[in-house]
């Protein structure tokens, strides 16, 4: 029990961090997630895929090369919650 318990929380621990990871890249440049929401809600996105859609064809997407699909959708996420 204690092992499923242990393994349960390392899961959970590597989860956040993961997710962590994709908030803190997008906070380096826009200096925090309420302008990621702001931006978000400029674009209309509803989904993860809309946003990387709207990012990869926006203004600046020759500056979002660098970040992932998956980043962005976990990013997405984070906000909507």
């Amino acid at each position: 029990m204690k092992k499923c318990l242990a393994i349960l929380t390392g899961g959970l621990f590597l989860l956040s961090a993961v997710s962590s990871w994709a908030v803190e890249s997008c906070v380096k440049c826009h200096k925090s997630m309420d302008k990621v929401k702001e931006l978000v809600k400029a674009t209309g996105a509803k989904s993860g895929d809309e946003l990387v859609k709207a990012i990869r064809g926006g203004k600046k997407a020759g500056v979002h090369k660098a970040v992932k699909d998956e980043d962005i959708k976990k990013a997405f996420a984070e906000i909507s919650k």
